[in-house]
């Protein structure tokens, strides 16, 4: 688990974005990041593509900590709310159902304990 961790933590996308890889357990992951300016979208509130990257890095790690590779083959959700530059954000993924070939995970994207947004996602298993 440590070593799964690590690699997420070293994830050159989630580092641009300044995501903080906080927990990562069998079946469950929490990530976080704060807005910036940089992060705005052209209505001056922060890019959609943001929420659902936060959203993904915890997905990841949350499905690849009881199967490794697991591979997204789809993400559905909902935005809710907009958040502002100094926010700080957390994105948890918990495992919500599993077979031997797929799983599906549920994303929550949240300010303290306001939800701003939700994700569910599948993941394909890949075995040798």
């Amino acid at each position: 688990m440590e070593k799964l961790h690590n690699m997420v933590r070293e994830d050159p996308y989630a580092k641009l974005l300044g995501i903080l890889v906080e927990e990562v357990r069998e079946g469950y992951a929490r990530c976080s990041l704060t807005v910036t300016g940089q992060m705005l979208n052209f209505l001056g509130v922060p890019h959609g593509g943001l929420i659902f990257s936060l959203a993904d890095v915890a997905f990841s790690a949350a499905s690849n900590s009881d199967h490794s590779p697991s591979f997204a083959l789809d993400v559905s959700g909902s935005f809710l709310r907009a958040v502002g530059v100094g926010d700080t954000i957390s994105a948890e993924a918990t495992r919500i159902h599993t077979t031997k070939r797929t799983g599906i995970y549920r994303m929550d994207v949240k300010k303290n304990d306001l939800l701003i947004a939700t994700f569910q996602g599948t993941v394909l298993r890949k075995h040798s």
